[in-house]
């Protein structure tokens, strides 16, 4: 047999044979996605680094009120699954939001900050309800009176 012959031959074959899944009609799987989950989203360690946490709430909080949580630690549960914070107890973090930017400023000095607490409250701050684009995050602190721009290594695209 020739390839000429065999040509319709496949086609007829692939058209009559379909797909071999068979119809279902509708299938119910539960509530439909419905966008962003509302809570507030912390960024917590365990012993692999850093990871989100989302504490349930009806609403998300605002940017200020999310770093004033992040800063109060993690929860009973969070602690019970092994989360924990390497920030500082007792400090406080102020933010100050503009087009593009937020800018944080630390009650204590940035050099006594380990690499995974600034990516918690970088990540924290990213993650945070804000108009606009996800922002750019400086530091200012006492000791670092210039702002320091930093980005979150988990959302880093580049």
């Amino acid at each position: 047999m020739t390839v000429r012959r065999l040509a319709p031959l496949a086609a007829a074959l692939l058209l009559t044979g379909g797909c071999s899944i068979s119809t279902t009609g509708s299938v119910r799987s539960g509530q439909p996605a419905t966008g962003v989950q509302p809570g507030t989203r912390l960024y917590l360690l365990d012993q692999h680094g850093i990871r989100p946490a989302i504490r349930p709430a009806t609403r998300r909080e605002d940017l200020q009120q999310t770093l004033d949580t992040l800063l109060a630690g993690p929860d009973r549960t969070e602690q019970r699954a092994g989360l924990y914070s390497d920030l500082p107890k007792g400090g406080r973090v102020q933010a100050t939001a503009t087009p593009g930017v937020v800018t944080l400023r630390l009650s204590w000095p940035a050099a006594s900050l380990s690499a995974p607490a600034i990516q918690q409250l970088v990540c924290t701050t990213e993650d945070a309800p804000t108009t606009g684009p996800v922002p750019k995050v400086a530091i200012v602190s006492s000791d670092a009176p210039s702002a320091i721009q930093q980005q979150c290594d988990l959302h880093r695209t580049g």
